[in-house]
């Protein structure tokens, strides 16, 4: 998407109603959304946040996979709502884009990074999680969820429990990512994310789910509006 200073006033407007549509639920009313979005303070940033708004409409809040298979339903739930919770992964992932990367082998042998070689085995898996912790893209999501107010941080720890694993923000943002990474790395499909409980596992571990797509939405929109308040 172009730049907002880069746009006619009628393609500003298009996508400005889209990004409406897609979080009006969270304003009074339209007038109260406009100023919100004037109170954004660089058109880059302003930019991003018409970015990703259209985006999240078009691809998840408005967006549905449609099958063209014989004999099978156009629309399928699960499908739908694999790619629409991946997406929302993405569009997390897109909002910390410009943060600094590195690969693991170039935090291993850089200085601040402080090991030591040769490394046996147990402590290559130390630094895999350190490394993890601080370049992973897992750390995106993470802090998009504790940005999230205290209400609504609580509601999602409350809606999904990992047998063995303390009921955290940090845990929760590990759970719902390794289901994004299966469906992206693996192809399977993520099946806890309907209407009502689900069980299953996770890394061996007994898994409740009561979390829906639609939980999962509604919390992005909140944490999309939250992000973009304190730019």
């Amino acid at each position: 998407m172009k730049d907002i200073r880069s746009l006619d006033l009628e393609k500003r407007a298009a996508f400005l109603e889209y990004a409406y549509l897609a979080v009006n639920e969270h304003f009074p009313s339209r007038n109260e959304f406009d100023n919100y979005f004037a109170a954004i303070k660089t058109d880059e940033t302003k930019t991003l946040f018409l970015r990703t708004a259209s985006f999240y409409l078009f691809l998840v809040k408005r967006g549905d996979w449609v099958v063209n298979v014989p004999g099978s339903n156009e629309v399928i739930d699960y499908f739908t709502d694999s790619y629409r919770f991946v997406t929302i992964f993405s569009l997390i992932e897109s909002l910390r884009s410009e943060e600094k990367f590195i690969d693991f082998y170039s935090f291993l042998v850089r200085k601040k990074s402080g090991i030591q070689f040769p490394i046996d085995e147990k402590k290559l898996g130390e630094h895999y999680s350190r490394y993890k912790d601080e370049f992973g893209s897992v750390r995106h999501c993470i802090a998009f969820l504790k940005a999230l107010p205290f209400d609504t941080r609580n509601e999602l720890i409350s809606k999904l429990n990992v047998r063995g694993t303390a009921s955290t923000i940090e845990n929760l943002a590990k759970s719902l990512y390794e289901m994004r990474s299966k469906f992206v790395h693996e192809g399977k499909l993520v099946l806890h994310m309907s209407e009502g409980m689900s069980i299953g596992y996770q890394r061996g571990n007994l898994m409740v789910c009561n979390l829906s797509i639609k939980d999962f939405m509604r919390c992005f929109e909140e944490g999309l509006l939250a992000h973009f308040k304190t730019c």
